[in-house]
């Protein structure tokens, strides 16, 4: 088995791979400082749709609108807008902001023509328009820039902010890393502690930390390089840090205790006992080692589907994330077993008293653990379990049935920073919308010029708009035959309002066009969540196929059963759909808001389902291998399938229970995060880790193994099961 004689050899040549090792290291933390950075707002550009159209003729016809409109705002509490002091302090900063080489425009509140009132109706704040230049990523530097002009911009009572989608990813990017830090610091110390606990030992315990450790920072170097080449933003980065922690510990763990309980099988008691340890830790690497390879193609395998969705947001997710799990995946076999086989028996150093160790690292355990008669105890009641288990995930499903799609851009988590300044002013004084407008070209048809009669309908359009209560104000100027009608909305760009108002926009000119009027593009941030949530929802079916299609062939193909892979689909369906249920009913519906510290939006962020079913999935495929591939094991022995189950459930049961819980620590840890999408991840895939774990593997799995007894192995039976576990295990005892 390659398993086995890779284990082996990277114990032969343990200080070389460590030292290669190292080196990665040393360069990926060298790189990992500048990734911050380069982070660049979400993506949620869909490509050849009407909000992709829109920005690229705003682009082409109307150069000095700016690739992106920024708002700065005016407040005081002392002083009025009419006052000399105060105007002079507004004329400073506009000639400030028009002489900087990033500014394609600026709309003096004094001087605006027809836009929008950028005087406060209490004469307490105005408002000036930034039009500014360059793509997604020159924009992040411009934002940061233009921030750092107007730092000290606030005088004579007068505060100075600035916001708009660019600034607001900046401050977002600051307050999720602040977010993430200190998630892990909670998360962390949680995992090391039932690290401790679940291996018996400080020292076992700290080393798949340092290997998860070693993993996400060489992970994070390679992100790093391809920055050059690529644009990547704070969620994608957390969201993978979140995923690659959890599941590197859970590979490590699951390593170390397979090589601790060799060890004690082997007796083997000094480090001096080279060729023992040598065995053993290709033993650990040819079982749990290969459960783990396994566990990592099925993730890639879910990953990969995520890229059929047209949606920079989606794929970069699943990049990133199948990156990480690369990355902490190869440490786990190349770094870890290398620390294993130096170690040695030295693993149980400091270890606790015997009787909190773990039963398969003590040499003097005799008679049968809790968990064995735990599994023949759901085995004599398999209906009762196997029933109420799919009872109570199928319910936790319903909520699926009512689920929205949305944005929430994070405007609640920068209360603190400048652009949450700004973003307060604007709602209290000024139309909420004003932080990214709703951009509407219209044109002949194929995008070319208007003819009379067509650019008499689209000023009649505009004037339609008008009378729309989520509209605060609209705008027009025209170019090239075409028009660029400005709407302004009265309601935050990511409620559920401003989502009805696009839709609302595009269904009038839908009629307008067919009616022989121009042809309309409704663009800007919430026409392009709008566009994004249409693509994620008309593509989730194909995505959930493609998981379920490749993941059952790869299984069938693993564990050489139809049975085993078709319960482990149907299984995991549930699990992931009971997960995005609940997240439903706790971030949509606002059950519990006020215990987890947030106010509902009234939907899910759009790209979360798609990605928490891509994830999930894949999450558990990880026990679901761990589990079932000690069962074929013992049944290759013994062809007892009742034996089995029970040795399974008994020598996995307590490493998965602590993965589990470890998973559970450091996903739920980041439901104290303020930005709210990083709690909707943190929360979905904590419940199916709950679920998955005590529902599911310990209890569904051992009821359903005992219904369909050695039916369980079909094609195969005993003999071609033992046949292929004999040929993976044989030359650790050769």
């Amino acid at each position: 088995m390659i398993g086995v004689r890779w284990g082996e050899f990277v114990a032969r040549h343990r200080y070389a791979v460590i030292a290669i090792g190292i080196l990665l290291c040393m360069g990926a933390a060298i790189l990992y400082p500048t990734l911050q950075s380069k982070l660049v707002g979400v993506d949620f550009s869909v490509s050849q749709t009407d909000s992709s159209r829109s920005d690229e003729l705003v682009a082409r016809h109307f150069t000095d609108f700016g690739s992106e409109q920024l708002a700065v705002t005016f407040s005081s509490d002392t002083a009025r807008t009419d006052q000399p002091g105060f105007r002079a302090r507004v004329t400073d900063v506009v000639a400030e902001l028009r002489a900087s080489p990033d500014v394609v425009t600026v709309i003096d509140p004094y001087e605006a023509q027809g836009f929008s009132p950028q005087i406060s109706a209490d004469k307490t704040a105005a408002l000036a328009l930034v039009g500014v230049r360059g793509d997604a990523s020159e924009r992040i530097g411009v934002a940061e820039r233009l921030q750092d002009m107007l730092s000290d911009a606030s005088r004579a009572g007068v505060t100075v902010s600035m916001t708009g989608y660019s600034p607001m990813t900046v401050d977002l990017t600051a307050v999720e890393s602040r977010d993430a830090t200190r998630a892990e610091s909670v998360g962390i110390p949680i995992a090391l502690l039932v690290l401790v606990l679940a291996l018996g030992g400080i020292v076992a315990g700290v080393i798949p930390l340092i290997s998860t450790g070693i993993g996400l920072l060489i992970a994070f170097g390679v992100i790093t390089l391809l920055t050059h080449v690529m644009t990547f933003d704070i969620l994608v980065t957390t969201v993978a840090s979140m995923i690659g922690l959890g599941l590197g510990i859970d590979y490590s763990l699951f390593i170390v205790s397979r090589f601790r309980e060799e060890l004690a099988r082997g007796s083997v008691r000094s480090r001096a006992d080279r060729r023992a340890i040598e065995r053993a830790t290709g033993v650990a690497m040819g079982t749990a080692g290969h459960t783990i390879a396994i566990s990592g193609l099925v993730v890639m395998i879910a990953l990969a589907a995520l890229t059929i969705v047209d949606v920079p947001a989606v794929r970069t997710i699943s990049l990133v994330v199948a990156l990480t799990v690369i990355c902490v995946l190869l440490v786990a076999w190349t770094m870890l077993p290398a620390a294993l086989a130096v170690l040695g028996p030295d693993i149980d150093r400091w270890g606790l008293p015997a009787r909190f160790r773990p039963r398969d690292t003590r040499m003097d355990a005799t008679g049968r653990s809790r968990w064995h008669r735990w599994a023949h105890h759901v085995m004599r009641r398999p209906w009762v379990y196997a029933v109420a288990g799919t009872l109570l995930l199928a319910i936790c499903v319903i909520p699926i049935g009512s689920i929205r799609y949305g944005v929430d851009i994070g405007t609640a988590a920068l209360r603190d920073q400048p652009s949450g300044t700004a973003n307060t002013v604007l709602t209290e004084k000024f139309a909420a919308g004003t932080i990214s407008p709703i951009t509407t070209v219209l044109t002949g048809s194929g995008g070319g010029e208007m003819s009379d009669a067509q650019a008499e309908r689209a000023v009649e359009f505009e004037y339609g708009l008008r009378t729309d209560a989520r509209v605060a104000f609209t705008s027009s100027q025209t170019n090239d035959g075409r028009s660029m009608l400005v709407v302004i909305p009265a309601v935050p760009i990511d409620s559920t309002d401003a989502i009805d108002l696009v839709e609302s926009i595009r269904d009038k000119a839908s009629a307008m066009t067919a009616d022989g009027g121009p042809r309309a593009y409704v663009g800007g941030t919430t026409a392009l969540v709008v566009d994004a949530s249409d693509e994620i929802s008309s593509k989730m079916p194909w995505v959930v196929g493609l998981i379920l299609g490749f993941s059952f062939l790869y299984l069938a193909a693993v564990f050489r059963s139809i049975v085993i892979p078709i319960k482990a689909v149907i299984m995991n369906l549930l699990v992931t759909g009971a997960s995005l249920g609940l997240t439903v009913a706790v971030f949509q519906w606002g059950w519990g808001a006020g215990l987890l510290g947030f106010t509902s939006a009234g939907y899910i962020q759009s790209y979360l389902p798609v990605t928490v079913f891509a994830v999930v999935f894949g999450l558990s495929m990880d026990y679901e291998v761990f589990l079932i591939g000690r069962m074929r094991e013992v049944f290759a022995k013994t062809g007892d399938n009742v034996c089995a189950v029970a040795d399974g459930i008994e020598h996995t049961a307590r490493p998965i229970t602590a993965a589990a819980a470890i998973m559970v620590a450091v996903f739920a840890s980041f439901m104290s995060a303020d930005v709210l999408e990083l709690k909707q991840f943190g929360f979905a895939l904590a419940v199916a880790v709950i679920f998955d774990a005590i529902l599911v593997r310990m209890m569904l799995v051992p009821a359903m193994m005992k219904l369909f007894g050695g039916r369980n192995w079909w094609p195969g039976g005993r003999t071609h099961v033992a046949e292929s576990v004999e040929d993976r295990l044989e030359p650790a005892r050769s």
